[in-house]
C-alpha cells in the first residue's frame, strides 16, 4: 500500500490513442476488423505500460476532447462538471478540478496544451493552473523543480489526424512530403473536394490551416470510398512516427528528470479512433474502439499489472486525491487500492454521451462574419446526439432519431442496440433494457442553454485571426 505522498505527479494525455494500439495490450479490438499492412512497433510507452499498472479497459465519457478532460479534471460526470460537448459549454466554476485541488494542498501546478481551443482556459479548464504553456514541451520541462511539490499536465495532440505530424513545427519536411504523396497515390485534387469539418484546435498559420484542410480532404475521400483500413494504417503510422520523433525522446527525458524524485507519472487518453459504419474517426461516435482508452500509473513502487475490467476515466481524480490523502466529493471512485493491494473489483458502471451545436453555431457565426464583417452573437442550444451506458456484463446505446442519419456524414447509426459481452442481443430484455434507458436518462439530465457569453465567443473567433 502506497504510503508516503508523491511530491511530483505528472499527468500525460495522449490525444486519440486507442488502449488496444498499445502493444502490450492482449486486448486487441482492431484485430479483423482491418487489413494491416504495418504493425504497431515497441516504444517506451510500450515499456512503461508493461512496467507499470495498465488500466487497458477505461471507458470514455465522451468521443471529444473537450468534455473526455474534464471529466479527467474533475472526477465528475459531466451532467455535473458542465462541459458536455465540444464548444458550446465550458467547466461550472463551481467545480474544483485537482489542479485546483492540488493547488490549495501545497502542489504548483503547470498545464500544457497542444489544443488551446478546446483544451485550456477559454473552456475554464485551467482552473488552479499556476503555469500555462501552449506547444511548448521544453518550457513545461524546465520547470519541473527538484525538492518542489508539483501536479505537471502534458497534452500531446500528434495522434490526431494529421496523423504524426499535428503542425509544421512538429511534422517539418515529413509533414509536406506525406501529404503530397498521398495526394499523388489517391489522385486527389483537393479543389473538387468539399470539406464540411472546418474546425481547428490551435494557432496555425494559414499555410498550416492550408496543409490540415488538405489532409483531411484525404481522409473525407478515402472515407467516402470506404477505405477504412487504408485510413487505420494511416493511424497506426500515425502513431509509430509520434512514438519514435517525439514521445521517446519525451518520456527518457522525463524519467531521467525525476530520477531522485518521489514522482507518480499517469498516461491516459481522451479517445480513441475507428474507421467503420458507425465511426468516422472519432467524430459523434459511440462505438466501442473509439470511447475505450488506456490509463497507465507508473512509479517506482506501483508493481507491473494488466487489468482488464472496466473502470472510467472519471476515476481518475479520486484516484489521486486519494493517493495522496485529500478529502474531496466525486462521482468517480478511487483506484488506488486495486493499484496498490491488488484487489480485483466487478466491472464498474460507465457512460459516455454525445451533444452536438445547434445547426453548427459557432461555424455559422464564422461564416456571417467572413461575409458580413459583422456577426450577430446569439446563445445558442447544445441538442442531444446519442448516449450509451455500461451496466455489469451489458451494454445499452442509442442515438436519437433526429440525428441518427445526417446525410453529410455518411454514418450508418443504430438507433437503438443493446449488447451482452459484447454482442449484439436480438432477443432484447425489456427489463434489462428498461433500466438501461433510465440510467442513461438520469446521467445525460443536462440543461441545455449555453454557458459560453457573446464575449467569449467573440475573443475565440479574434484567437483565429478574425476581426470581429
Amino acid at each position: 500500500m502506497k504510503s508516503k505522498p508523491y511530491e511530483k505527479i505528472i499527468l500525460i494525455s495522449l490525444d486519440t490513442l486507442r488502449a488496444d494500439c498499445i502493444p502490450s495490450n492482449p486486448n486487441k479490438l482492431y484485430k479483423n476488423k482491418y487489413q494491416l499492412d504495418i504493425e504497431i512497433e515497441d516504444s517506451i510507452l510500450n515499456q512503461i505500460s508493461k512496467s507499470g499498472f495498465f488500466f487497458n479497459n477505461a471507458v470514455s465519457v465522451a468521443p471529444y476532447t473537450s468534455a473526455s478532460h474534464a471529466a479527467y479534471f474533475t472526477g465528475k460526470w459531466p451532467k455535473n462538471n458542465g462541459l458536455y460537448d465540444q464548444f458550446n459549454s465550458k467547466l461550472r466554476n463551481d467545480v474544483k478540478t485537482i489542479f485546483k485541488l492540488l493547488n490549495e494542498n501545497g502542489y504548483e501546478t503547470i498545464f500544457k496544451t497542444d489544443f488551446p481551443f478546446i483544451l485550456g482556459k477559454y473552456l475554464n479548464l485551467i482552473k488552479g493552473v499556476d503555469k500555462y504553456f501552449i506547444e511548448d514541451d521544453n518550457a513545461a520541462l524546465s520547470s519541473i523543480k527538484k525538492n518542489k511539490k508539483q501536479l505537471v499536465f502534458f497534452h500531446f495532440g500528434q495522434i490526431h489526424y494529421p496523423y504524426g505530424f499535428h503542425n509544421l513545427k512538429y511534422g517539418g519536411e515529413d509533414y509536406v512530403k506525406k501529404l503530397n504523396q498521398l495526394e499523388k497515390k489517391y489522385k486527389i485534387k483537393t479543389n473538387e473536394i468539399s470539406l464540411e469539418d472546418m474546425a481547428i484546435e490551435s494557432f496555425r498559420s494559414d499555410k498550416d490551416i492550408e496543409m490540415l484542410f488538405r489532409y483531411k480532404k484525404i481522409i473525407s475521400h478515402l472515407y467516402k470510398n470506404r477505405r477504412d483500413s487504408e485510413l487505420f494504417n494511416l493511424y497506426i503510422e500515425g502513431i509509430n512516427y509520434f512514438n519514435k520523433k517525439k514521445l521517446n525522446g519525451f518520456l527518457s527525458k522525463l524519467i531521467d528528470l525525476l530520477n531522485k524524485e518521489n514522482y507518480l507519472i499517469v498516461i491516459f487518453a481522451d479517445h480513441g479512433e475507428a474507421w467503420n459504419d458507425s465511426a468516422y474517426g472519432h467524430h459523434n461516435s459511440l462505438d466501442e474502439d473509439v470511447l475505450r482508452v488506456p490509463i497507465i500509473f507508473y512509479s517506482k513502487d506501483i508493481k507491473p499489472k494488466t487489468y482488464g475490467n472496466r473502470i472510467r476515466t472519471i476515476d481518475l481524480a479520486p484516484t489521486i486525491a486519494d493517493i495522496l490523502g485529500i478529502k474531496a466529493d466525486y462521482d468517480g471512485k478511487s483506484l488506488k487500492d486495486i493499484i496498490y493491494s491488488d484487489i480485483v473489483e466487478e466491472d464498474r458502471e460507465a457512460f459516455s454521451a454525445i451533444w452536438v451545436n445547434e445547426s453548427n453555431a459557432v461555424i455559422k457565426q464564422i461564416k456571417s462574419l467572413l461575409k458580413k464583417d459583422k456577426i450577430s452573437f446569439n446563445k445558442s442550444k447544445s441538442i442531444k446526439y446519442g448516449a450509451s451506458v455500461y451496466k455489469n456484463n451489458f451494454r445499452y446505446v442509442e442515438y436519437y432519431k433526429k440525428f441518427a442519419n445526417r446525410s453529410e456524414e455518411l454514418i450508418n447509426h443504430n438507433s437503438e442496440a443493446l449488447y451482452k459481452n459484447g454482442e449484439l442481443v436480438r432477443k432484447k430484455d425489456s427489463k434489462v433494457l428498461k433500466g438501461l434507458k433510465a440510467r442513461i436518462s438520469t446521467l445525460n439530465n443536462i440543461n441545455t442553454q449555453s454557458n459560453i457569453s457573446p464575449e467569449e465567443i467573440k475573443s475565440y473567433l479574434r484567437l483565429q485571426g478574425y476581426k470581429v
